[in-house]
């Protein structure tokens, strides 16, 4: 057999199965290359020179392990071909991935205070050479734990995509089996494309500077597009629901944080280019499409180079059940239905289910399962954050303004708003728990709906800090009544 820098984990474990537990014994980092599914993806553009590189090893150190295990249980003589050592060398200065990660770390930093890209670029590639999806989610945590805000980052997002451009270019996309939360939200944005390929179709049509009877011909067919890529709001939504909790109880809150802002912007923008789509300024209309398919485009060239990568090397097995459990409360994009090669285990729950056994209350007694018909049933939606500022409770009603879903549970408050309204919260609850406010109200018009909004604070007898109540409902209806109707006139 022929062993070289380039061969693939996959290859290996395929033919040889023995290796996937002497490599977990030999390096803690080769401990996932016991699930399967992540050999069969990962596993297939993982190089044994990448390995070494996730495993803090040289190259040729795996190498030897590698032919000595195979030589020691098979009998199979191996060759092996030698690694470059001194173009690997020039190539990433002889770095560890701890010292990789502090000159990338530095690399960015001199790019948000303004050194000259061409020059980070050539000292990128001295020093880095090489970056996974996984460094990139670590850089960006290690970046938000020393300071630098969310909104910075996002700021500089399209230059670190280029910077990392050239290392990516040579990763290939992971393919999940269908059913799988990746094949799902990877399906969705194929979908995307193929929208944002017409869009672009029709731009190229009219122009850069669009005349009257060209765009009147034009306009209808945008704002129907337009329309149906407003469908990849849904996509974002599970994203923040589903697969952001999940990074963040693994440590990486940093990227979901990241992406949840460039995600409202693509919002604002789709709102915008809609309401200049029925105006008369064609030539603002058409900055602003391009522009939003811009953004769009960049969102997804992020997904599956950058976030799906790293997620499949992140999360567990269990991790993607939860995910999938929770995913048809919120819906898909584009009407993709997830397929059935991979399945969640259904006998996994993630919240409990409700007991029958009754429950003192103030004025009464009654079973949980009552309680929970009751909550599911008020025209309001509810949702409880307790003294630690934990979700403990949303109500799982049919009626929901606000999406939500099983991955909220027991999630930080201040990772389900978007950063921009994240002080806003943070103000109201400390105005509670110091009792300096008992109450906080909004109301907004919203899709052509009035929605009201209550936080209450909670307290017990003793005047203790419960948590924080949420109360919204559409009061579209309520604020249209006029006169009376009496209850004999019920029906």
């Amino acid at each position: 057999m022929l062993l070289t820098k380039e061969t693939t984990i996959y290859t290996l474990t395929q033919e040889y199965p023995s290796l996937i537990e002497a490599l977990a014994a030999h390096n803690p980092a080769f401990e996932k290359l016991k699930n399967t599914i992540l050999r069969q993806t990962m596993g297939r553009i993982a190089t044994i020179e990448k390995a070494a590189a996730m495993g803090n090893e040289r190259v040729l150190d795996l190498l030897l392990f590698i032919a000595g295990t195979i030589m020691a249980t098979t009998g199979t003589t191996v060759e092996i071909v030698p690694p470059d050592s001194q173009n690997q060398d020039a190539r990433t200065g002889g770095l560890s991935r701890e010292e990789r990660l502090t000159a990338l770390k530095e690399i960015i930093r001199e790019l948000h205070e303004g050194a000259e890209f061409a020059h980070l670029q050539e000292k990128f590639a001295q020093t880095v050479g090489d970056i996974t999806p996984d460094e990139i989610a670590s850089l960006e945590q290690t970046l938000v734990q020393e300071g630098l805000p969310e909104t910075e980052i996002k700021k500089m997002c399209h230059l670190h995509a280029a910077l990392f451009k050239e290392a990516l270019d040579g990763q290939e996309t992971p393919a999940m089996p269908s059913g799988h939360p990746v094949h799902t939200f990877m399906e969705e944005n194929r979908q995307a494309k193929e929208v944002l390929a017409e869009l672009h179709a029709e731009l190229k049509k009219i122009g850069e500077k669009p005349g009257e009877t060209v765009w009147s011909f034009v306009v209808g067919q945008l704002r129907f597009l337009v329309q149906e890529l407003a469908g990849i709001h849904v996509h974002y939504v599970r994203k923040e629901n589903q697969l952001f909790p999940l990074l963040e109880q693994h440590g990486l809150s940093a990227p979901g944080k990241v992406m949840w802002e460039v995600h409202d912007d693509i919002r604002r923008q789709l709102r915008c280019t809609q309401e200049l789509l029925t105006d008369k300024n064609r030539n603002a209309a058409r900055k602003a499409l391009s522009e939003l398919l811009d953004a769009i485009d960049d969102m997804i060239e992020k997904e599956d180079r950058i976030l799906f990568p790293m997620t499949l090397k992140v999360l567990s097995e269990k991790d993607w059940h939860r995910c999938r459990l929770g995913e048809e409360e919120i819906g898909f994009a584009f009407d993709v239905v997830p397929g059935n090669e991979w399945t969640a285990e259904s006998t996994e729950t993630v919240v409990s289910k409700p007991t029958t056994g009754l429950i003192d209350l103030a004025t009464g007694q009654l079973p949980s399962e009552v309680i929970n018909a009751i909550l599911c049933n008020l025209p309001v939606d509810i949702s409880f954050v307790d003294a630690d500022d934990k979700v403990a409770y949303y109500s799982d009603s049919a009626h929901r303004i606000f999406p939500r879903s099983p991955g909220v549970i027991g999630r930080d408050v201040k990772n389900c708003h978007p950063p921009k309204s994240l002080h806003m919260v943070a103000e109201i609850l400390e105005a509670f728990k110091k009792g300096e406010r008992k109450r906080a109200e909004f109301w907004l018009e919203l899709g052509g709906k009035f929605i009201h909004i209550q936080y209450l604070a909670l307290h017990n007898q003793q005047g203790e800090y419960l948590g924080c109540l949420e109360v919204g409902h559409d009061a579209t209806h309520v604020r249209s009544l006029q006169g009376q109707r009496r209850l004999l006139e019920w029906n």
